[in-house]
């Protein structure tokens, strides 16, 4: 798939649950997982395990859980307990699968697993799924909307006010962890109006880098001036695929659970597993007394705000 794997297991949650809910919802990436591929090089995907098989359709995948009592589908962004611990870290978790189905009586998680089709297995063409993972049991549970807002307001206040004090105005890194931070509470201090507004705006940007991106890797190179239209109708089609965003609004989610997912969705503060291996210098702030605090606070309330968002069902 073209499309990064978490955009497309956000999008199929978000899909799954209103359709459990009654919505006949669909998005451009479960439509075809190559929506937009210019140049397809023979990976297959063969979809989600099922009954010994593999069924392609997300929908009929679905559908058949729905019959077998599926009340949700669940997506999880997590935060590594090792990332904050500022001497001897524990071993690393493994990260949580894509997503999880849950029934009455268990929950079913489900990795995304490619693995080359060359006899040899050393290169491509590849083939692409998710499958079942019996072994894991950490559960799916989320945070109420409200209270998942509520604590990543505080704790982005707090990280603002701690950073901006400490960042130094003439070094781009500390700019950027202090930029941030301060986009993530304007985002979440906007009304509905400029939320809407500031969303409009967001777009415009994120389809100029796409029409960036569709010149610059089209398959024909140099890009002549006969070949816009074909370029931007990349661009358009791209945007679309990857516009989670939308796809929530489709799903009837409220404008407030839209802010918060986009707000929540660019908050990595600098942990201290990035500074054991970084061979750069780091902002001083990262060392300054109360930083971890702040900074695993943050990080620990973004993800549970996604995952509110994403999760609505």
């Amino acid at each position: 798939m073209l499309v990064s794997v978490h955009l497309y297991a956000w999008q199929a949650v978000i899909v799954g649950n209103a359709r459990l809910g009654g919505r006949d919802l669909r998005a451009a990436v479960l439509d075809d997982p190559w929506v937009g591929v210019t140049k397809r090089e023979g990976d297959v995907f063969r979809g989600f395990a099922c009954d010994g098989d593999f069924e392609p359709s997300f929908y009929a995948w679905l559908d058949l859980q729905r019959v077998r009592g599926l009340q949700a589908i669940r997506t999880l962004c997590t935060v590594d307990p090792g990332d904050w611990a500022l001497h001897t870290p524990p071993p690393r978790q493994p990260p949580l699968p894509e997503f999880a189905l849950v029934f009455p009586d268990r929950v079913a998680w489900y990795r995304y697993k490619h693995s080359s089709l060359d006899p040899r297995g050393l290169s491509g063409p590849y083939e692409e799924c998710f499958v079942e993972v019996p072994e894991e049991s950490r559960p799916a549970t989320i945070t109420p909307l409200e209270e998942a807002e509520r604590e990543l307001l505080a704790a982005t206040r707090d990280y603002v006010a701690f950073v901006e004090a400490r960042a130094r105005a003439d070094d781009a890194t500390d700019m950027f962890y202090a930029k941030q931070g301060r986009t993530t509470l304007e985002l979440l201090e906007d009304t509905e109006d400029s939320f809407r507004e500031r969303l409009i705006a967001l777009r415009q940007e994120e389809l100029k880098e796409y029409r960036r991106r569709a010149k610059q890797w089209h398959p024909v190179q140099p890009a002549t001036r006969a070949m816009r239209p074909v370029i931007l109708e990349n661009a358009a089609r791209w945007l679309v695929r990857d516009d989670y965003l939308s796809v929530l609004e489709a799903a009837g989610a409220s404008w407030r659970a839209v802010r918060l997912a986009r707000a929540s969705q660019d908050a990595w503060p600098l942990n201290m597993d990035v500074d054991r291996r970084s061979q750069e210098d780091l902002p001083p702030f990262i060392h300054a007394p109360g930083y971890v605090a702040i900074g695993r606070r943050w990080a620990c309330a973004a993800a549970a705000a996604l995952n509110a968002a994403l999760n609505m069902r």
